[in-house]
C-alpha cells in the first residue's frame, strides 16, 4: 500500500521532476566545464603512416595479396601505441613480442605457401579472412597468459589460463592479438578507471570519457592504435565507447556470440544480456567481424543479402520519453539524428515514420527486470569486488575513500552501498513478513548468495514481464524490413567523473540489451565543439545484416569516422 501510495506521488509530480532534472543538468554542464578548465587538453601526434588509415578489410586484402608485409602492418601498429598510449592510458597490456612474432611468420607462410602452390589467395581470403591483422580485446576478455583483473586491486596479478571463444575465433580466422585495453572496475560502469590500470582518455579531448566499460578499446582503435577491437555490450558496453570516439560498433542479436571467457566470474556458453561485439573505423569491417564471432550460429544470419536502402522502413524516435531518470537529448544530437532521416527522404524517397514507443521511458527499470530473470547481476557488488571471498565492508572502504586512501572507485562503492540499503530493506520486509506469520525461514539466516538468488525471485513480475511486452511491440514494428533510428546516449562524451552525477544516461543502450535487438552505432561527424556525433540502428530479430547495411550507407552519406589526429 505504501509503495502505491508513494508511486502516485511520483507520477504525480512528475512534471516538477523534469524541471528538476532540467535544472540538475544545467548545474552539471557548468560545474564540469569549469572544472575542466583547470585541466589541460592533451593533442594526439600525427599519423605519419597511411597503412594504419585501412580497414581491417583492406590490410587483410592487402596482406594476403602481398602488396604489404605483415610485419610491417604490425610494426606500424606498435610504433603507433608506443606514440599515443601515454596519452591515453588505453592499451594495458601488450602483446607485442609474440605479435611480431607471429606476423613474421604470416610473411614467411604465404611467401613460401604461393610459391610451392600449396596454398592459394582463395583459401585464405575463404578460410582465414583475417589473415595477419591485428586487433585488441578489453581486459576483462580471457587471453591465455595475459592478465585478467577486471580492474581490481585484489586481483592484481591473475593471469587467464585459456583464451575466451572470441579470441580464438578471431585467432582462427587469422588475426594477430597486440594487447588487452583498459576497462571500468568490474566492467559495471561507464567510464573506464580503475585502481589497477588506471582512468583512459578520450582522443578527441583528453578531459573526457571514452565511456566503459570497453572504453580502452575505443579509444585505442579510434587514435589508430588497433585496426579493430573486441568488447563486450550489457548496458551498451561496446556502443557507448564507440559513440563517444566517433566509431562503428555492433552489438549482436542476443545469444549469438559465445561469452565464454568474457567476464571474471561468469562463465556461461550463451548470454541473453550481454553480447560481445566488434568496434571498427569502418563500417565494411563489421559484417565480416561478426561472421567469425558467431561462426556457430552464423546461418541465422543473411550477412551477404544485398540490401536497399530504399526498400527499408526508418521509424525514428529523437527520445526515450523520460527525462527524469536521463537527460534530455541535447541539440547536436537531436540535429544529427534528423539529417539522418533527411537523408534516407531525399535519397530514397523514403517515408519517416515518426513514433513514440510507451514503456521506453522506463528502460533503466526494464534493463534491471532482465539482468535479475537472467542472473547477470551475480553475486552482490560488495561481495564481487572482494574476488568473491567474503565481502568488503563498505562503510570501511568508504571511510578510506574520503582519506584519499580507497582501493576501490567511487561508482564500485556507491553501487555496492546500494545493494547493501537495498538488501537492508529486503530484510525488513521479511521480518514483516515472519512476525505476521507469512514466513517460515528467517531471510536474515541466509547465506548471503542465497538472500541474493531469493531477492531475485522473488521480485520477478508475475505474467508477462515488462522486457517481453516491449520487445514483442518493437518486434511487430520493424519486422524484418524496418530499422528504428534511436539516439546513442543524450549528451556529447562528458567530463571525466560527469557520469557519476549523470549515472542512468546509459540506458539509450541498455534498453536494447534488455530487449535483445541487433543494433549497429553509427558516428556521423563531429559537432562544432570537435566532439563525435551519432545515433543507433535498430533492427528486428537476427536482422544485422540491415542494421550494418544501413551504417555502411550512412558512412557514405556522412563520412564516418574522423581522426583525431592530424594526418601527414
Amino acid at each position: 500500500m505504501l509503495g502505491q501510495v508513494l508511486w502516485f506521488v511520483v507520477q504525480s509530480l512528475w512534471p516538477l521532476w523534469r524541471v528538476l532534472r532540467v535544472l540538475w543538468d544545467q548545474w552539471v554542464t557548468v560545474l564540469m566545464a569549469l572544472l575542466a578548465g583547470w585541466r589541460k587538453k592533451t593533442i594526439l601526434p600525427p599519423v605519419f603512416n597511411p597503412t594504419l588509415l585501412l580497414s581491417a578489410s583492406s590490410l587483410a586484402y592487402n596482406i594476403r595479396e602481398r602488396k604489404i608485409s605483415c610485419l610491417e602492418v604490425v610494426r606500424a601498429y606498435v610504433t603507433r601505441i608506443s606514440n599515443v598510449n601515454p596519452i591515453l592510458n588505453a592499451l594495458v597490456q601488450e602483446h607485442f613480442e609474440a605479435a611480431l612474432f607471429q606476423a613474421q611468420l604470416v610473411d614467411e607462410r604465404l611467401d613460401k605457401g604461393y610459391q610451392t602452390g600449396t596454398l592459394t589467395k582463395e583459401w585464405v581470403r575463404i578460410h582465414q579472412p583475417l589473415l595477419g591483422v591485428p586487433f585488441t580485446v578489453k581486459e576483462t576478455i580471457a587471453v591465455a597468459g595475459l592478465p585478467q583483473t577486471g580492474g581490481l586491486l585484489v586481483r592484481d596479478g591473475v593471469t587467464a589460463i585459456r583464451d575466451a571463444r572470441v579470441v580464438i575465433s578471431m585467432k582462427k580466422a587469422g588475426a594477430i592479438l597486440l594487447g588487452a585495453t583498459n576497462i571500468s572496475e568490474l566492467g559495471m560502469w561507464w567510464e573506464s578507471d580503475n585502481p589497477v590500470y588506471g582512468r583512459t582518455n578520450n582522443p578527441y579531448d583528453t578531459r573526457r570519457t571514452p565511456g566503459g566499460s570497453s572504453g580502452g578499446e575505443a579509444a585505442l582503435v579510434c587514435a589508430c592504435g588497433s585496426p579493430l577491437g573486441l568488447g563486450t555490450d550489457t548496458g551498451g558496453s561496446v556502443r557507448t565507447p564507440a559513440f563517444f570516439c566517433g566509431l562503428f560498433a555492433h552489438k549482436p542479436t542476443a545469444g549469438l556470440v559465445s561469452v565464454r571467457g568474457c567476464n571474471i566470474y561468469d562463465h556461461r556458453e550463451y548470454s541473453e544480456v550481454q553480447e560481445p561485439g566488434p568496434l571498427t573505423r569502418h563500417a565494411s569491417d563489421l559484417a565480416p567481424v561478426l561472421a567469425i564471432l558467431a561462426r556457430d550460429k552464423v546461418d541465422k544470419l543473411s550477412l551477404g543479402k544485398p540490401v536497399d536502402p530504399g526498400g527499408v522502413k526508418i521509424y525514428t524516435m529523437e527520445s526515450d520519453g523520460d527525462e527524469v531518470m536521463t537527460s534530455k537529448v541535447v541539440g547536436p544530437l537531436v540535429a544529427a539524428q534528423r539529417r539522418v532521416t533527411e537523408h534516407f527522404q531525399h535519397t530514397y524517397d523514403c517515408i519517416i515514420h515518426k513514433v513514440k514507443i510507451p514503456g521506453l521511458h522506463q528502460s533503466y527499470q526494464i534493463w534491471k527486470e532482465k539482468l535479475a530473470e537472467e542472473g547477470e547481476e551475480g553475486a552482490p557488488i560488495a561481495q564481487q569486488l572482494a574476488n568473491n571471498q567474503g565481502e568488503i565492508n563498505i562503510w570501511t572502504e568508504i571511510t578510506r575513500a574520503l582519506l584519499g586512501r580507497t582501493r576501490y572507485t567511487a561508482p564500485s562503492l556507491a553501487q555496492a552501498l546500494l545493494g547493501k540499503l537495498a538488501l537492508q530493506v529486503m530484510f525488513l520486509s521479511q521480518q514483516q513478513k515472519v512476525l505476521m506469520g507469512k514466513e517460515d525461514v528467517p531471510w536474515r539466516d541466509m547465506p548471503g548468495q542465497e538472500r541474493y538468488e531469493q531477492d531475485a525471485s522473488e521480485t520477478k513480475p508475475k505474467g508477462e514481464t515488462k522486457w517481453k511486452a516491449l520487445q514483442m511491440k518493437i518486434q511487430r514494428l520493424l519486422g524484418d524490413t524496418g530499422v528504428l533510428v534511436f539516439p546513442s546516449h543524450p549528451t556529447l562524451a562528458p567530463y571525466h567523473s560527469e557520469s557519476f552525477l549523470r549515472p542512468f544516461n546509459f540506458t539509450y543502450a541498455a534498453i536494447f540489451n534488455a530487449l535483445g535487438f541487433p543494433v549497429t552505432q553509427v558516428p556521423l561527424g563531429l559537432s562544432d565543439n570537435g566532439l563525435p556525433l551519432g545515433v543507433q540502428i535498430v533492427g528486428g530479430m537476427y536482422q544485422d545484416h540491415l542494421t550494418i547495411a544501413i551504417a555502411e550507407d550512412l558512412e557514405k552519406a556522412f563520412g564516418g569516422w574522423v581522426c583525431p589526429s592530424k594526418i601527414l
